[in-house]
């Protein structure tokens, strides 16, 4: 994995958890019921076996009651799988149009120990926790990746208890021994992992769409029990016969060209030649087409020197291309249909085409059937 991926949600969610049980106190009566004590009980994030290491070892003595708490494992939730085109949790900021990357659903598995030297002390605890854990509490925090201040989402994590408490009450003890109960019961905590804000990731530049034509009495049970994509059209196209696919693409479209004159367009939708007055200062026009507003230059590619400063530019989907690259002054998105050009005096007479080119490729006007510029 490239990228560095650590969002704090285990430790923010443990210690929320911790959090919501770390305030219990237990109280010692006398044979009338009067409180004559009162114990806040430390809750401690460490596996049992540690705390009872250093319950006998009497230079680390601890004393009781004491909570202790360790997490004993995570695993994926398969029941909170959702579509990963979806926002998370159907959450969408209102203050932008930023959504929350769908995160992984894990169940956090956490033991909860028990230590008292009193049973009355163990009965004010589980008392304490278990009829609030009926059916279950909930965990709020902040969904934690958004780089947008204003985002206030809150993510509502349930925490089940597994409704079991083992108690283990010791039979045989010698006079030395320090007499301890012991109470385990678990939890699961319903939390999420999110993918790293900065992720890397590949536009898309094609989608391909399969049409299938299919027969009035054709039987889509029939032979296509796979669901796999490659298998499932396969079947098609030899059952059924006739599958057109269509691609689509973000590359650039140029599909008309019109001629600013007068604060008008002149259109020039049938293919015709346009005379580019090579003294004067420049001519205006506008493309008509799509996928324009990712535009990264506007070049004019010619077989003659119409004018000098030749670059060739290679690209992974459409080839090599060279020409004249206009300035960027000289060119303007209008909107992702609509791109203006302006076509400089040219130094020299000659036919030549007009290419735009974006991330996915470049597309030329020449591609308009009949069409072309000439410099006259």
């Amino acid at each position: 994995m490239k990228n560095y991926t650590y969002n704090f949600e285990v430790k923010d969610l443990l210690t929320q958890f911790v959090a919501a049980f770390d305030d219990t106190v237990v109280k010692r009566y006398d044979k009338n019921n009067n409180t004559r004590q009162e114990v806040a009980v430390r809750y401690v994030f460490a596996p049992k076996q540690r705390i009872m290491y250093d319950i006998v070892n009497k230079a680390q003595n601890i004393e009781l009651p004491v909570v202790a708490i360790d997490l004993a494992g995570i695993s994926y939730d398969t029941d909170r799988v959702f579509n990963k085109l979806d926002n998370f949790e159907n959450y969408r900021n209102s203050n932008s149009s930023s959504s929350i990357r769908t995160p992984t659903p894990v169940n956090l598995t956490v033991n909860m120990s028990i230590l008292c030297r009193y049973m009355q002390d163990m009965e004010q605890i589980i008392s304490n926790f278990v009829p609030y854990s009926d059916p279950y509490i909930i965990l709020a925090w902040k969904e934690p990746v958004s780089s947008d201040v204003s985002n206030n989402i809150e993510i509502r994590s349930e925490v089940l208890w597994d409704q079991n408490i083992t108690l283990n009450t010791p039979t045989e003890t010698t006079y030395s021994d320090k007499f301890r109960i012991v109470a385990d019961t678990s939890f699961t905590i319903k939390g999420w992992l999110f993918r790293s804000k900065n992720e890397k990731s590949s536009p898309i530049y094609f989608i391909e769409n399969n049409f299938i034509n299919v027969r009035p009495d054709f039987n889509f049970n029939q032979g296509l029990s796979s669901l796999d994509y490659e298998t499932f059209f396969a079947n098609m196209s030899s059952t059924v016969g006739d599958v057109e696919t269509i691609t689509l693409s973000g590359i650039p479209d140029i599909t008309n060209v019109y001629f600013n004159t007068s604060g008008s367009l002149l259109p020039l939708d049938n293919p015709t030649t346009i005379v580019t007055n090579t003294s004067a200062g420049g001519r205006s026009y506008t493309l008509y087409g799509n996928n324009y507003d990712r535009t990264e230059f506007v070049m004019l590619s010619s077989n003659s020197a119409i004018t000098t400063g030749f670059t060739a530019v290679n690209t992974t989907y459409t080839g090599e291309v060279s020409g004249y690259i206009l300035p960027a002054s000289q060119w303007n998105v209008l909107n992702n249909q609509i791109l203006n050009i302006m076509i400089p005096a040219l130094t020299a007479s000659g036919r030549f085409d007009v290419i735009v080119k974006n991330p996915a490729g470049w597309k030329t006007s020449a591609e308009i059937d009949g069409f072309h510029f000439t410099a006259e």
